[in-house]
């Protein structure tokens, strides 16, 4: 399978240890294992569920709504686009068992999501706490799985209030009994067009970026690479990841072959606000 043979050789070549993360839900390539293969076999640090891609589903009373592709297609009663995924969750706890974190990923290039205002970015927040994290709810769509954070794959909409529903969450993180991770997936023209306001107002909440250093001109072997310039508007708090296709099928541009990829990383390695490497996705 392409996406761990490239995890493999990554990991294995660099001098220090550093985060694979990891996209599961969207299948892209027709042929993505269950997340529990996936973190039994792949060498990842991270998985990010991928999508929950409508905040507030109308069809689901208010509740968000959740695309995991062929992987799951239960719902609970009277909201018909709110998955109930059982054997996801026991994944999740498998992968958690293994030192993996998992996170849940809201938004992606497709759905309907964004805020119209504070109060419904906080309320947002209070959900998304109940559904997947340390709350409670009669609709958790992975159980009594509790996951690891929150990412944030922002593609269109509006940019307006994410800061306050980042700075909502992480008083909620605070508040539990583990350690909780905020994301973002910027795509790498600086500053992102959506999340730039909120790391520019909350950067200090964001314990990782994976920069979408493809289908753009700023990739990595694109003459235009710009790793440094994100970190060095990186919060001290904040690991900057490069973000990469698995595999040449998996992006319509920035495809990076692993001999051409290690020397880039050895050199990224030596930035102290490097943190690794992300992929787009386990399919």
């Amino acid at each position: 399978v392409v996406f761990i043979a490239f995890l493999l050789v990554v990991k294995g070549n660099g001098s220090q240890p550093y985060n694979i993360a990891l996209y599961w839900g969207q299948d892209g390539g027709g042929t993505e294992p269950p997340l529990g293969t996936v973190c039994s076999t792949a060498q990842a640090t991270i998985i990010n569920i991928a999508f929950v891609d409508d905040f507030f589903d109308s069809s689901d009373k208010g509740l968000p709504g959740i695309n995991l592709s062929d992987h799951c297609s239960n719902t609970f009663p009277g909201y018909p686009d709110l998955l109930d995924c059982p054997k996801v969750g026991t994944d999740i706890q498998s992968c958690q068992k293994s030192g993996i974190k998992v996170l849940i990923s809201l938004g992606g290039a497709d759905g309907s999501y964004g805020f119209s205002s504070s109060s419904q970015a906080t309320q947002f927040a209070t959900t998304i706490w109940d559904l997947f994290l340390g709350g409670s709810s009669s609709t958790r769509p992975f159980g009594s799985a509790v996951l690891d954070g929150v990412d944030l794959d922002i593609e269109q909409g509006s940019s307006s209030y994410y800061g306050t529903f980042v700075s909502a969450l992480r008083g909620l993180m605070n508040s539990g009994n583990k350690k909780y991770y905020i994301s973002g997936a910027p795509q790498c023209p600086y500053p992102d067009q959506w999340l730039g306001p909120a790391l520019k107002s909350n950067g200090d909440d964001f314990d990782f970026l994976w920069v979408q250093f493809y289908n753009n001109y700023c990739s990595v072997l694109g003459g235009s690479f710009n790793f440094n310039t994100w970190a060095n508007a990186a919060s001290n708090n904040t690991q900057v990841i490069v973000g990469l296709p698995a595999s040449p099928q998996a992006a319509g541009s920035g495809y990076v072959p692993i001999n051409q990829l290690t020397p880039v990383l050895q050199t990224l390695e030596k930035n102290p606000k490097f943190g690794g490497v992300m992929l787009w996705d386990a399919g």
